[in-house]
């Protein structure tokens, strides 16, 4: 305390005795601005005014006496030290009971410095226990209302009595009586006999110091016999110069309904493989904060792999994706859209090619960077299998259709105009009449069986292949007239039958769709290899319409590419047209 500047406040009416004690204090290195004072009144306004950390007070004046100075401090906690002559015991003790700090007889004045200094300290120890007091006290009450709003038990644990004490909350979480609220430890339970060795093991490792908190989750039966889950959290808060426990203290929570949840949860979880494990369908989640994914056992089997093995599913994807895919995948991902649904392959790492359904959502912060991504991945290739199985049989059938249109039918229609131009009749006139109505009738019906055999059929792709067949196509609708055609048709002739079949349908249906409703000026035909896809796009600058309903047109153009493991898009601007656009792999 030498080394900080007092302010000392003196009671005397007498200036060379307070000169005195100042000099003994500066003898003794305190530095310190006083005050003196020789009555009440101007002792009351300095006190307040000049704020002295101690006061010495001469114990007779001629207006007061130091008791009556005293009197006024006694609240404040400020040091008061009565420097005097002659007072007798009597009075000595009287001040000392009432609570003045010490007394120094003027005698002795080489005594006032160690009074000072200890006065000072024990003010200052004083002032930290209060201190401590008020904090201790404002904790407890803040416990107390953390604990009132998280529904949390409070327990102590004696362990040289093995005696545990539960609070009202404690009770009510276990079940028990308010007279249990002191009692043998039995690992917080009571009625039930069995105790469970787990919850026992968990204490043991805290005691012995394997781990740093005793946290444990087990089940109570109360004395109504029904259970509730209870969460134990604690820590051994005092042990001995040896290191055996003392003392643990710790906190109690019912998590009956959490429990609940979970196991409806796992029972969820088990419908949900099942399910997914019958539909070939596999889920996983990736959250940006932490770049965490989660992935469920379909999803691993679907790629094969092990159980524990950890995956970024982003690179799983990307790894595995066929390379005649990617392209498309990339121009789909450019699209910056927060939903995908596309059908790409993936080879595996023993080469096996599979084809999957990759579906899901994009979810994105205000400021456009992507939170989470929740998809699916189903295997579709058992169901592409036998879809393109069905789709070969359509095709026998309508060949072998068109095949007899072509062959029956058309060939008797020719022969019956053949017999009909032999007609007789009355007269020339009637007779020309008659034969040229029945020739123009059976010449438009030959026309139109030839369409629809063309139609049904691949003979123009048999014979000509697809390059010319595509040209034919762009020739009929420009003969037409009806909106200006430009195309770009730059393919070999060898693909095979199949391929060339779903190109040109594709083309032929969304030409078709064109002329019926599109009421278009221009038309684009793009037919073209790129990045070892072939790429088919048709543009019109046409009314539009709306993609999202389910056109059949529409939903046999995807089937068709999707058959050929290609990727089908349609975009579609109401007055600004429509683009279809299909890829597919070469030598697929």
């Amino acid at each position: 305390m030498r080394d900080t500047k007092l302010n000392i406040l003196i009671l005397e009416d007498v200036a060379e005795d307070a000169e005195l004690a100042l000099h003994e204090l500066k003898r003794a290195g305190f530095s310190y601005e006083f005050h003196r004072v020789d009555n009440l009144k101007d002792f009351r306004f300095k006190l307040f005014d000049f704020l002295p950390h101690v006061v010495l007070s001469d114990y007779n004046l001629p207006a007061c006496n130091a008791i009556d100075a005293f009197n006024l401090v006694k609240e404040i906690n400020l040091p008061f030290i009565i420097v005097s002559g002659i007072i007798g015991e009597e009075n000595a003790v009287e001040a000392l009971k009432l609570g003045v700090t010490d007394l120094v007889s003027k005698d002795s004045l080489s005594r006032l410095p160690i009074v000072v200094e200890r006065a000072l300290n024990e003010q200052k120890v004083n002032r930290e226990k209060k201190s401590a007091e008020h904090e201790l006290i404002l904790s407890k009450e803040r416990l107390e209302l953390a604990l009132e709003g998280t529904d949390l038990g409070i327990w102590d644990l004696d362990f040289m009595s093995n005696a545990i004490v539960y609070n009202n909350k404690s009770l009510e979480i276990l079940g028990f009586d308010s007279e249990d609220a002191i009692q043998d430890f039995k690992y917080f339970q009571k009625y039930d006999t069995e105790i469970q060795q787990y919850v026992v093991d968990a204490m043991n490792e805290h005691i012995e110091g394997q781990v740093a908190f005793f946290d444990q989750e087990f089940a109570v039966r109360n004395k109504t016999g029904a259970i509730k889950w209870v969460l134990a959290k604690g820590k051994i808060i005092r042990r001995s110069l040896k290191g055996e426990p003392l003392r643990a203290s710790g906190t109690l929570l019912d998590i009956t309904e959490k429990k609940v949840y979970e196991e409806q949860l796992k029972k969820n979880q088990s419908i949900l493989e099942n399910a997914e494990s019958v539909a070939h369908v596999g889920s996983y989640e990736w959250n940006a904060k932490g770049n965490t994914f989660v992935i469920s056992a379909e999803f691993r089997r679907i790629f094969e792999l092990d159980e524990h093995q950890e995956v970024s599913v982003f690179r799983l994807i990307r790894e595995t994706m066929h390379e005649q895919d990617k392209p498309y995948f990339r121009e789909m991902l450019a699209g910056s859209k927060n939903f995908f649904d596309i059908e790409h392959r993936i080879v595996l790492a023993d080469d096996t090619t599979k084809i999957v359904r990759n579906t899901g959502n994009i979810t994105s912060r205000s400021d456009g960077k992507i939170f989470s991504v929740l998809g699916v991945v189903q295997d579709i290739t058992e169901q592409r299998e036998i879809s393109k199985s069905i789709f070969n049989a359509q095709q026998f059938e309508r060949s072998r259709m068109a095949r007899d249109i072509h062959d029956g039918i058309g060939q008797m229609l020719v022969a019956a105009k053949f017999k009909l131009s032999s007609l007789e009749a009355n007269s020339e006139e009637e007779l020309t009449r008659k034969k040229d109505e029945v020739e123009d009738l059976l010449a438009t019906t030959i026309d139109e069986v030839r369409r629809v055999s063309r139609n049904l059929s691949n003979r123009h792709l048999e014979e000509f292949g697809l390059s010319k067949t595509m040209h034919y196509l762009v020739e009929e609708i420009e003969n037409m007239g009806e909106f200006n055609v430009n195309h770009v048709i730059d393919i070999p002739d060898d693909y095979d039958l199949e391929l060339s079949n779903t190109i040109y349908r594709i083309a032929q249906e969304a030409i078709n769709n064109i002329i019926k409703y599109a009421k278009a000026k221009n038309v684009s035909v793009r037919i073209e290899p790129i990045d070892q896809n072939i790429v088919l796009e048709i543009k019109d600058d046409g009314i539009g319409f709306d993609t999202e309903i389910k056109w059949n047109g529409i939903k046999n153009m995807k089937e068709r590419t999707s058959l050929q493991n290609g990727h089908f898009e349609i975009t579609s601007i109401p007055k600004k047209g429509t683009v279809v656009k299909s890829w597919f792999p070469i030598n697929n």
